[in-house]
């Protein structure tokens, strides 16, 4: 069973950056419309998009998207509170 840690995270963010730019791109269309909104929904819009252009299955597990939300905060301080966060109290996949 996969960890959502951080640590597994920066692993998987750095194996797969293509995720991220798209996570940004749909993220920055809905801050045009949006004060906050759901990095699962940004996650559900990246996923149509690589299904309908590559004709093929894109997978990426829910779980990463608050880590991507996270990210995309930090990286752009004036986009804090977009994607509401909780705080992380364990690690996702721990018994």
């Amino acid at each position: 069973m996969t960890k959502y840690t951080d640590e597994n995270f920066n692993e998987f963010d750095n194996a797969h950056p293509e995720i991220y730019e798209g996570f940004k791109r749909f993220a920055l269309k809905a801050m045009a419309v949006r004060k906050h909104y759901s990095s699962r929904a940004v996650f559900h819009a990246l996923r149509w998009e690589t299904i309908i252009d590559s004709g093929g299955e894109f997978k990426i597990n829910n779980n990463w998207s608050p880590f991507y939300a996270r990210k995309f905060m930090k990286e752009s301080p004036s986009h804090e509170g977009f994607f509401r966060s909780r705080v992380q109290t364990h690690a996702r996949g721990d018994e």
